[in-house]
């Protein structure tokens, strides 16, 4: 008797607990309202789509798909979604994996004969997660020179990624995103699937789910429905025109209603199992352990973390060619909120507000009570001994600091800094989100600073630009050839600064940092080192970028001495 009085107790609470937790009921209304500032009849605009309990409850428009014929964006309006369309390309890897055609594990060579060239063994689970050590197609042809509208075949993309490969870090140490891997995939689903990737997707995946306004770009297709994408120019848009990429094929476009099918088949699956679900859902893989489910860590479906007051948000953003899309799932509430624009501008804010209408009394409050610090007084003096320029060596980025108003601040850029308050001597909490310190010790000669933000450690050095090795420039100047590239730059002086020229990119200006450390002016010239010899003659640099592992050049003075010593 004392038994079933504890279970009807149970029940009894959880029928309790169930009522307690339904979402709230969201109007038209509201939904219009935080997206109120698309809804225009004469700027480019934005559609959404909310998947709520398994079912699409709203789905709309608001502002222009077409500013040059004044169509307005509605629920059948197509968009370009990029990045995202990742996720089914993994999903139709999982569903081979399902039938037996492959294991995860798998060589990839195994699969692909055109892949036997390669020097050493990358598994389908390295390339779903981004640690096989292939360097981004895109960043690498960017720097070997190739233009935007360059036609770069696969073929050409397959001989710069076995040349890569020659000296790239070991598969699995390090998760570098790479459309590299992407590119190996898409094969191997067309290989095992014995059909283009384009129909195999489009078959199992877009068919079953009934997702009949998805399809692919491949050739430049007519596309019906389809939203140009745009972008600001002074106080007015143009016309973005689209990048395509060459080494990938997955260019789909679809509407927020396909995207709430699709939502809706990683909550309840229908063409999958609960098991591929899970596994899409699971966390990339580094050095054979999952990493830490922290903001942004990455998962197998090649979406991301965060912790939404308290909510486990998974979400995927794409913003490029004029188009900006984002999927929001929250597994836990049976929600799911998507959201696609073409004014070119980030708009995934607006999706997550729609969402937070619905689980509101489930978030935590974000007015945290006030946090007393105790201060220490620090003179002018002691603050400005911290002042300068300081290099972050990781993440090639350069940071000021200076005193204003007697405080020291963190200057990131024109509009964005924050203020220090001193803890120690030496110690600072800094006034923005989140729990960030920072500490300098001036006893080391350039001053260091480190900036804690939870267990990540960022490393910075003091510079100056007026150093004395910055005014002995010509001892960098020569000619640097990188073999993976198949490439060549020229360093030389011009105005008295030193600057990389290409035959194709033209001038990149490089501003000192830390001792034989440029940074270039343009995207993928992040840190220029130099290295030298033990006699201290410089014999080429090292450029690091976001997307590659860093590339070796080779001064070509160097190369020839050596040739000439060996013969």
């Amino acid at each position: 008797m004392k038994n079933l009085l504890v279970l009807l107790a149970l029940l009894s609470y959880t029928v309790s607990f169930a009522q307690e937790v339904q979402k709230r009921q969201i109007s038209p209304a509201q939904i219009d309202a935080v997206f109120s500032q698309w809804d225009t009849s004469n700027k480019p605009g934005i559609a959404v789509g909310v998947l709520n309990d398994g079912h699409i409850v709203y789905t709309k428009g608001y502002g222009l798909a077409n500013l040059e014929h004044q169509i307005p964006i509605s629920p059948k309006t197509k968009f370009h979604i990029g990045d995202l369309a990742k996720e089914f390309t993994v999903y139709a890897l999982l569903l081979l994996e399902q039938r037996g055609k492959l294991s995860l594990q798998d060589d990839v060579r195994k699969h692909l004969p055109k892949l036997k060239s390669f020097p050493r063994p990358i598994t389908i689970t390295q390339l779903l997660h981004h640690t096989s050590g292939l360097n981004d197609i895109e960043v690498s042809k960017a720097l070997a020179g190739w233009m935007p509208g360059d036609v770069f075949t696969k073929a050409q993309a397959y001989t710069m990624i076995t040349y890569e490969l020659k000296s790239a870090p070991k598969s699995g140490s390090v998760q570098r995103p790479s459309d590299a891997n992407f590119m190996l995939l898409e094969d191997l689903i067309a290989e095992i699937g014995e059909m283009s990737y384009v129909d195999f997707v489009t078959k199992e995946v877009f068919e079953p789910l009934g997702m009949k306004n998805s399809v692919f770009d491949t050739n430049g297709a007519v596309i019906a429905d389809k939203a140009q994408g745009y972008f600001v120019q002074n106080d007015s848009f143009a016309n973005s025109i689209l990048s395509r990429n060459h080494s990938l094929v997955s260019d789909v476009f679809t509407t927020v209603g396909d995207m709430c099918l699709w939502a809706k088949e990683l909550g309840d699956p229908k063409i999958g199992t609960a098991q591929m679900v899970e596994k899409f859902d699971g966390l990339s893989i580094v050095n054979e352990r999952p990493v830490e489910e922290v903001n942004a860590a990455l998962y197998t479906g090649a979406h991301r973390y965060w912790n939404f007051r308290g909510a486990k948000k998974l979400y995927h953003i794409e913003v490029a060619g004029g188009y900006a899309s984002k999927l929001i799932r929250y597994p836990d509430y049976d929600l799911a909120v998507v959201i696609m624009g073409n004014d070119g501008a980030y708009n995934g804010y607006a999706g997550t507000g729609a969402s937070e209408l619905y689980i509101e009394d489930f978030l935590e409050d974000t007015q945290d009570a006030p946090v007393e610090i105790k201060s220490r007084k620090l003179s002018e003096k002691q603050l400005m001994a911290f002042e300068g320029d300081y290099w972050d060596i990781d993440n090639h980025s350069s940071r000021k600091i200076h005193v204003k108003n007697d405080t020291l601040r963190y200057f990131r850029g024109p509009g964005n800094e924050s203020a220090l308050v001193p803890l120690t001597k030496n110690t600072f909490k800094m006034m923005t989100w989140g729990d960030v310190t920072v500490s300098f010790d001036s006893s080391t000669k350039p001053v260091t600073m480190k900036v804690i933000v939870g267990d990540e450690v960022s490393n910075l050095v003091a510079y100056d630009t007026e150093a004395s090795w910055t005014k002995k420039l010509s001892q960098f100047g020569g000619s640097y050839y990188a073999e993976i590239l198949n490439t060549t730059y020229t360093v030389l002086q011009k105005e008295g600064k030193l600057v990389l020229a290409h035959p194709r990119l033209g001038v990149i200006n490089l501003d000192p940092k830390i001792q034989d450390q440029f940074a270039g002016d343009q995207r993928h010239f992040s840190s220029v080192l130099f290295k030298r010899d033990m006699k201290g003659t410089v014999i080429g640099f090292y450029l690091a970028t976001q997307g590659i592992a860093d590339i070796w050049f080779q001064k070509e003075s160097t190369s020839r001495e050596i040739s000439v010593k060996t013969k």
